[in-house]
């Protein structure tokens, strides 16, 4: 037979084969829906023919005996009941089986003869299937369906971006010859009109990657429902098994995330619904005696909050009783009793992630949370994703999951430290603060920040990733932190610079450096540069040995010396940019100096400064220019700007008001002490 036929045939079975399941499950809490039985009889009937069309004889009689059984419901003839469907579900496993065999190449695993004859009596099926190995690789969803009109949009925004890239090849020309008459000396009136179409292309250019970007992820997209289908079947038949009565319900399963994540989400979902099913959910008489309902109820809920998936899985079951918990963690030596006594109710909940306290008997003493969640945890951590715990003893019990949309791009917080740049996912990062000497106190030997009310942990991030010996950078009696959260946990992590936040691409690291710490990824920044995106997860786990000891000390001891401010001076004049920083220099300031308005704005975009020294008069941007530009800069609103000119006309010292500049000195009656005095008054 043709592989492609075969493949077809595949395809087509897993879809009736799906909808069988799904279709059966709906009519076991709805038996009056005909329209539903009629349905479910085409699936059979369609896969009853195909299978025989190919000589898939076995599988078209167990499809031919569901047809006939169904007939007999739709006909009245059969009762529409909980056994009938199991019976139905049965047939439908066996197909299912049976096609897998014949995807591996590998003989049918169910004996026909047998598995009639038990499904005529009504009987289990069971020993009619060969048991099946459980397989321990992951599956990964290999093959993705679009719609004509996306692949139309691609195909039509790359060749928007073959336009574009012939109008840089045609820039790259005209700036060449730009190059060689200014060589040549003559002037090049022609620079802002070229620097004004170059501009134009770059928008452009952006503007079609972004789209091509938004499409091209659309491809990766998957909705929530591939994975949570299957799990409504399982918990109806582990409730059954287990005489509880259950109600599952999904919210939200629409949502589109990332088809490698939601490779990442399937075992996750597995040991939380198990979780909730098995150990939440009490028996019918145990609820009825508490006030409940007979039947519980597991929710699983989905939805988007900004950049990320928010998926919910609460139970109206037992609830995690906090003290239990505690008590078996110490029977189990995960904690010691000191810790015990400082933990919180709500802390105590997370001590079932840990490892060494999901085990069989450590699910009895508290209630059945446990199993599983370090699973859950392992893989929340592998997707850089959240884990929130909830619950209330004999309520409810409720795990939270805050997932990245795609693990392809992310936003990040991007740091130096130690001179290199690092990208932290945003998901982790609270905020960034300046801490100062005061900020800082001793808990236990460790150096520790108050940080909205709570005592936050401070550590080197430079020490902590093994970087060469360097002191963090203080400025202003200050250092730069940047608060991580995971769960219940902060700490504090002492960086050189914050240079904002960045949407990156996420790059692998490749095999060689898979073993790499503190590390699950690189990307390549704006300037071009490659920067390690920052394992949080695995900072967690390390800061508990690290903390910084006497950086309280060494703030202090910078204030003995730290300069008066930062200035930038801006000048085309070397003598007056020379004479303007050895002047502040020798009073304490720190001073940088820029040859022109376009050179100072690319010093303002990597370094903060307190005060702007300007001339008027400079090659393209004039001072005025510099000082409004500066001004729609959300860090340099409020940065005091002098004015340096020669230029003394009144009209002059208005356009300087008018920039938004605080002070006007003219070059002619300029002396030391002016300039000192100006800039005292405005920065100290």
């Amino acid at each position: 037979m043709a592989t492609k036929y075969l493949n077809i045939f595949l395809k087509e079975a897993e879809e009736h084969i799906g909808s069988l399941q799904n279709r059966l499950l709906v009519l076991e809490k709805e038996p009056g829906n005909t329209v539903l039985i009629h349905e479910l009889l085409r699936n059979a009937h369609t896969l009853k023919g195909s299978a025989r069309m190919l000589g898939f004889e076995d599988i078209s009689v167990i499809a031919h005996r569901m047809e006939d059984f169904l007939k007999e419901m739709e006909d009245g003839l059969r009762q529409v009941d909980s056994a009938g469907v199991d019976l139905l579900l049965q047939g439908t496993d066996a197909i299912s089986r049976m096609t897998d065999a014949l995807a591996k190449g590998a003989p049918s695993p169910v004996d026909l003869e047998k598995f009639i004859q038990a499904f005529e009596s009504g009987g289990s099926t069971a020993e009619a299937i060969t048991a099946q190995e459980p397989a321990e690789t992951e599956t990964q969803i290999d093959t993705v369906r679009t719609s004509v009109r996306t692949l139309d949009s691609l195909v039509n925004l790359l060749g928007e971006l073959i336009i574009n890239k012939k109008r840089f090849e045609d820039k790259t020309a005209d700036l060449k010859e730009l190059c060689r008459a200014a060589e040549a000396g003559a002037p090049v009136a022609r620079l802002k009109e070229f620097h004004r179409a170059l501009e134009e292309d770059v928008l452009y250019l952006g503007f079609i990657i972004q789209q091509l970007h938004a499409e091209a992820m659309t491809l990766r997209m998957l909705p929530l429902k591939t994975i949570t289908e299957g799990y409504v079947r399982m918990v109806r038949d582990l409730s059954k098994s287990q005489g509880k009565e259950v109600n599952f319900e999904i919210v939200g399963d629409h949502i589109e995330v990332d088809r490698v994540l939601l490779e990442s989400l399937k075992p996750m979902f597995l040991h939380m619904l198990t979780n909730a099913v098995d150990h939440g959910i009490e028996l019918p008489e145990e609820r009825v005696a508490r006030g409940k309902p007979a039947a519980g109820t597991i929710r699983l809920t989905a939805r988007h909050e900004g950049n990320s998936v928010v998926v919910e899985i609460r139970d109206d079951g037992a609830g995690m009783d906090p003290e239990r918990i505690k008590q078996t963690a110490l029977r189990r030596g995960v904690i010691d009793r000191e810790e015990a006594e400082m933990l919180r109710d709500d802390e105590a909940l997370y001590l079932t992630l840990r490892q060494g306290f999901s085990t069989s008997e450590i699910v009895t003493d508290i209630s059945g949370r446990g199993v599983g969640m370090d699973v859950v945890k392992m893989n929340i951590e592998k997707v850089k994703g959240n884990l929130t715990l909830k619950s209330e003893v004999g309520v409810y019990t409720e795990v939270q999951l805050q997932l990245p949309l795609t693990l392809a791009v992310i936003d990040a917080l991007i740091v130096t430290c130690a001179d290199q740049q690092y990208a932290i996912p945003l998901s982790y990062v609270q905020e960034t603060i300046k801490i100062r000497a005061e900020d800082i106190s001793t808990v236990a030997g460790k150096e520790v920040v108050t940080v909205r009310n709570s005592t936050v942990p401070l550590i080197s991030l430079a020490g902590l990733l093994g970087l060469r010996e360097q002191k963090a950078q203080i400025s202003g009696g200050k250092v730069s932190a940047v608060i991580l959260k995971q769960r219940d946990q902060t700490v504090a992590c002492i960086i050189d610079r914050n240079n904002g936040t960045s949407e990156i691409v996420v790059k692998g690291l490749g095999g060689q450096l898979k073993r790499v710490r503190h590390t699950f990824g690189a990307t390549i920044l704006g300037d071009g540069n490659p920067a390690l995106i920052l394992d949080v997860p695995d900072i967690f786990t390390t800061a508990e040995g690290v903390s910084t000891l006497g950086m309280r000390k060494s703030i202090h001891e910078s204030q003995l010396h730290v300069s008066r401010g930062r200035v930038l001076v801006v000048d085309d004049s070397i003598t007056t940019r020379t004479m303007e920083k050895s002047i502040l220099k020798a009073h304490g300031y720190d001073v940088t100096v820029a040859i022109s308005a376009e050179d100072a704005l690319e010093k303002v975009a990597v370094s903060s400064f307190d005060l702007v020294i300007s001339d008027v008069e400079m090659p393209g941007l004039n001072g005025f220019q510099l000082t409004a530009r500066l001004r729609t800069m959300e860090e340099y609103r409020e940065v005091p700007i002098i004015i340096v000119s020669s230029l003394s006309k009144d009209e002059h010292k208005r356009q300087a008001i008018e920039a938004g500049a605080q002070a006007y000195i003219v070059k002619g009656a300029f002396e030391q002490g002016t300039l000192l005095d100006t800039v005292e008054s405005l920065i100290g």
